[in-house]
């Protein structure tokens, strides 16, 4: 995996498992520090994350964690809803046995995730399911524009999300009923499923977390160090 790679995982799955808090600003110098860089390639990195929307950049200010406000989070999800109902409705129609056996897996591997209690990779698995069942729609714009409501997404719920591990059992029912080609009854889940995720969300208080980019990314720091 290459540097810029390294750095751009590393942050986003910060900001998923809500090390990174919403509103938290980046500071290239201290990133660059504890990855054991340049601001070049951290600089490249934030620019791709503004790009997916998951930072925001302030023109001289700096980049902060994106913040979606309750009115940006319900379109959001009002968006998935007409993106991922399209998708379930093309998928039924073009959905290969391989397909199936790929997202089983990787529901057998969510589900052990949340069995497990490591929550912040179950929802990272969600994520993944919905991006895969794009893929399988073979319509390139679905999974771009999914790709980055779903990292949105993983803000709103470190924003508004209670953190709970709650096993789910949406997904197999969504995936049996395209893989039998019943496409009306596996839209509604659909929908009922994102209908589901957006009921949860808190709107009335949003948590704080006081951690620095530098305790955060102290791991980085130390591998760094004792490499050089």
């Amino acid at each position: 995996m290459g540097q810029e790679q390294e750095i751009y995982y590393a942050i986003k799955q910060a900001i998923i498992e809500q090390k990174m808090r919403p509103n938290m600003q980046l500071v290239e110098e201290v990133l660059a520090e504890s990855f054991g860089v340049s601001r070049t390639p951290v600089r490249n990195v934030v620019r791709r994350l503004a790009a997916e929307k998951l930072v925001t950049i302030v023109p001289y200010k700096g980049a902060f964690v994106s913040c979606p406000t309750i009115q940006e989070a319900r379109q959001v999800f009002e968006m998935r809803r007409v993106i991922e109902v399209a998708v379930v409705r093309k998928v039924c129609q073009q959905f290969s046995h391989d397909q199936y056996e790929r997202l089983s897996r990787l529901i057998e591997e969510e589900h052990q995730a949340q069995h497990d209690g490591r929550i912040f990779e179950a929802i990272r698995i969600t994520g993944d399911f919905h991006l895969r069942l794009a893929e399988a729609s073979g319509n390139a714009y679905y999974h771009r524009y999914l790709e980055e409501l779903i990292s949105l997404s993983y803000v709103i719920i470190a924003l508004y999300g209670e953190q709970k591990t709650k096993c789910c059992q949406d997904h197999q029912r969504i995936l049996e009923n395209i893989h039998q080609g019943h496409a009306e009854a596996a839209e509604q889940m659909m929908l009922e499923h994102l209908w589901e995720i957006e009921k949860e969300l808190n709107f009335d208080e949003q948590h704080t977390r006081s951690l620095s980019l530098a305790d955060i990314f102290q791991e980085h720091r130390q591998v760094g160090s004792s490499t050089s």
